[in-house]
């Protein structure tokens, strides 16, 4: 896509080209072929410009997102010199979920490696999350729990994908976020970063979480102050048997109520506590 140089005073024409051009990045194709990023909102396109600001291309404000909002608009002007002024009819054109406020960025705003992580870290390793509010809120958790990377195996959802950006909130521009081929390189990534692999099941001999966190033997115990990573599947099927076997550790969450299953995301949230717990506990 071609950079957007023009820049009336007000971009008031919701059928414009340069509008058309942004809306159409909500599209996969479009992305790839202009290597752009669509960011929606407040909360995205903030940490969006403190921590990538650098990769930001264009930033469209409307008027009341401005009064409402002044510290984006003052980060945005830093950013870059193509901040716009938009009508409430032309940001609803490029997108309806953005509460008057989009930012278009290079795809490097995501980092995509990782060389080393410290003793102890934490990862995920994503398997076919198809579900975008999942998935994001799987990123953002990983993040707010002091996660050090995110590990997605094809067939997972664009992350680049405005959905997940804008359920991510924003932590997509924070951590580290790697795509592999299948599970299995997944694992082996996760081996030569020096971590092992947790896997969620509630097959027969796997271990209870909670016993994992707070169980007072050693061996018990270590499995979590060592390096981890947390292994989520799909949301439907879940891991498959290749997938689990693959796997360092089986780990459950016994469940007390009539609910036959947890959502991947809440799982993830209690796996990814847990193991803050045992971090926080051992520093």
């Amino acid at each position: 896509m071609a950079a957007f140089t023009e820049r009336p005073e007000v971009l008031a024409n919701p059928r414009a080209e340069r509008v058309r051009k942004v809306a159409a990045l909500s599209g996969r194709s479009a992305r790839v072929r202009a290597h752009r990023l669509l960011v929606e909102g407040p909360q995205a396109v903030r940490e969006l410009l403190t921590h990538q600001g650098h990769c930001v291309v264009d930033v469209y404000l409307t008027e009341r997102a401005v009064e409402l909002h002044p510290d984006i608009a003052a980060l945005a002007r830093q950013a870059t010199p193509w901040t716009h002024r938009v009508t409430e009819e032309v940001a609803s054109a490029m997108s309806a979920n953005a509460q008057g406020i989009i930012a278009v960025a290079r795809c490097e705003a995501i980092n995509r490696s990782i060389s080393r992580i410290e003793p102890g870290s934490t990862l995920v390793l994503l398997a076919q999350g198809r579900d975008p509010g999942n998935v994001g809120t799987i990123i953002r958790t990983a993040d707010a729990m002091g996660a050090r990377a995110v590990i997605t195996v094809s067939g997972t959802v664009d992350i680049t994908g405005p959905k997940v950006i804008r359920a991510s909130a924003g932590s997509v521009f924070h951590l580290p976020i790697l795509n592999v081929t299948d599970f299995h390189e997944g694992v082996a990534l996760v081996h030569d970063l020096g971590a092992q692999v947790f896997g969620t099941s509630g097959a027969s001999g796997s271990h209870n979480l909670a016993d994992l966190m707070l169980s007072a033997t050693l061996e018990a115990r270590a499995w979590m102050s060592e390096s981890h990573a947390w292994a989520f599947g799909n949301e439907a099927q879940g891991m498959s048997e290749a997938e689990l076997d693959a796997c360092d550790l089986l780990v459950r969450i016994d469940m007390t109520g009539n609910a036959e299953s947890l959502n991947v995301a809440s799982a993830a949230a209690m796996c990814l506590y847990a193991s803050q717990t045992v971090r926080t506990m051992r520093s």
